[in-house]
């Protein structure tokens, strides 16, 4: 009868690799939980996973968690408003807490217009086509341009109410206020331009949309010269005039019929670029407070945008790239004068 000698070399393998997984295994456990103790930090983790798109999330919450769920929709709401392009992205959420006083799971769901492949699709999309409606030469406002007229030439509004995102907007061509104003701050983005939405209500007769959309509508504040004026594409959309609504103060708004939360109008603007001192020259540290850097806060320009003659535009829908184009024009004019009068001598 043969004895059977063990492998210990092999057990011992075997235990390494057992002790080895029971150990990842808490630890990938902790990494995927979100643990929080105050209703700072829980406000940046539920904006970090809206930004992200988490349509499900669990957080343990090990603070006083009555005081947390007397203020979580206060703080979920400041999450959400953190990315005006988030925030209008939402489409509802509901939550759930279980556990005690001091030590709570929340757990979240959320819904969203878009998906994340949705909104991967928006960006290699939008990625891909903006560089091909600007040039590094192009003044701020044509580049602002030639974006603001490729969507209402290549866009068009859903009567139907049903396509509602920048996705349906690049995807089927037609889409809502929301979906105007979301891909329009996308485009701004990569262009370099700072934007964001705001929400408010218009009530005029003579809009080209319903009234459901007038009631609760959406548009843009884009940033200009240090300054941030109004831009509503979805209105300049199948208007006689297609810049009608084409950075334009708070006072043209207001007269025709547009109305907001003034509190909206409140953002910082792009701060005074300060030349760096030489490096030969001792730096003298600045408080932040008294830093030229910082950014200035100001509310919405009233007026609207003083244009230049080279930057001014017509109702005829001037592309952003239509400098580039008279320049070549007259370049061959002058080529052409040059060479009939070297004919005549």
């Amino acid at each position: 009868m043969k004895h059977y000698k063990p492998n210990y070399k092999c057990h011992w393998v075997v235990v390494v690799l057992l002790m080895i997984s029971l150990l990842m295994t808490p630890a990938d456990a902790v990494a995927n939980e979100q643990t929080e103790t105050n209703l700072v930090d829980l406000q940046k983790v539920i904006q970090f996973d809206l930004t992200n798109r988490e349509t499900n999330f669990t957080i343990n919450y090990t603070g006083n968690t009555t005081q947390m769920v007397d203020n979580l929709k206060t703080v979920f709401n400041q999450a959400s408003q953190e990315d005006d392009y988030v925030n209008t992205s939402l489409n509802n959420w509901e939550y759930k807490v279980s556990g005690t006083t001091s030590n709570a799971t929340l757990d979240v769901t959320v819904g969203y217009l878009t998906t994340k492949d949705q909104e991967a699709y928006i960006d290699a999309r939008v990625k891909a086509l903006v560089p091909t409606l600007i040039t590094p030469n192009m003044s701020v406002i044509g580049k602002e341009t030639a974006i603001h007229d490729w969507i209402i030439n290549h866009v068009s509004y859903d009567y139907t109410l049903k396509q509602r995102t920048a996705y349906t907007a690049l995807t089927t061509g037609k889409t809502v206020c929301t979906g105007y104003a979301m891909l329009m701050e996308k485009m701004l983005g990569l262009a370099g331009i700072k934007s964001y939405i705001i929400a408010g209500h218009l009530s005029q007769n003579g809009s080209t949309i319903p009234n459901v959309e007038q009631e609760n509508h959406v548009w843009n504040l884009v940033q200009l010269n240090h300054q941030w004026y109004h831009v509503d594409v979805t209105n300049d959309w199948n208007n006689p005039y297609s810049h009608m609504y084409f950075n334009k103060g708070s006072n043209f708004m207001h007269k025709n019929g547009f109305t907001w939360n003034e509190a909206q109008l409140i953002r910082p603007v792009e701060p005074l670029v300060t030349p760096a001192k030489p490096l030969t020259e001792p730096s003298t540290a600045v408080s932040p407070a008294k830093s030229t850097n910082a950014p200035n806060v100001t509310k919405t320009s009233e007026a609207n945008l003083p244009l230049t003659s080279s930057e001014a535009f017509t109702s005829t829908s001037v592309i952003g790239f239509l400098d580039n184009i008279l320049t070549t024009f007259a370049n061959w004019i002058s080529t052409i004068i040059k060479q009939l009068s070297s004919s005549q001598q």
